[in-house]
C-alpha cells in the first residue's frame, strides 16, 4: 500500500456535473439565502456528506463485560426505549452479541424491558 504525502492528498480537482435547471434554481436559492458561498461550495459540501456516509462501518468485538458497560453508558446518555438494533448501530457493535448483552442486561435486573404500546 503506497501512503500519500500531504501535499498529494491537498492536491484539489475539478470536474464538470451536469445539473438540472431546477437542481440549479435551488442551490442558487440557497447561495441568496447565506447557506453556501457558492456553487461551488454547494457541491464540495454535498461530495463530502456523501462520502461520509460511504465510509465503512466498523464492527467492535468486545468482552462482554465490556459490552454491557458501553451499553449501559449509553442507555445513561441517551434515556427512553431502544431497540437493540438502534443500540448496536449507535455503538459501532455487532447486532447479535448486543441483543444477548441486553437480555442478560433485563435478567439481571440492570436495565428493564419496555412495555409495548398495547400493554
Amino acid at each position: 500500500m503506497r501512503i500519500m504525502t500531504k501535499a498529494e492528498q491537498e492536491q484539489a480537482y475539478q470536474i464538470a456535473v451536469r445539473l438540472t435547471r431546477v437542481e440549479h434554481e435551488r442551490i442558487q436559492e440557497m447561495i441568496r439565502a447565506g447557506m453556501y458561498r457558492s456553487a461551488a461550495d454547494f457541491a464540495r459540501d454535498a461530495v463530502r456528506d456523501k462520502l461520509r456516509e460511504a465510509e465503512p462501518v466498523s464492527v467492535r468485538d468486545l468482552s462482554r463485560k465490556d459490552t454491557e458497560e458501553l451499553i449501559d453508558g449509553y442507555l445513561t446518555k441517551h434515556p427512553g426505549s431502544h431497540f437493540a438494533s438502534e443500540i448496536a448501530e449507535a455503538l459501532g457493535l455487532e447486532f447479535r452479541p448486543t441483543l444477548e448483552t441486553v437480555k442478560r442486561m433485563v435478567e439481571r435486573g440492570k436495565i428493564r424491558k419496555a412495555r409495548s404500546p398495547t400493554e
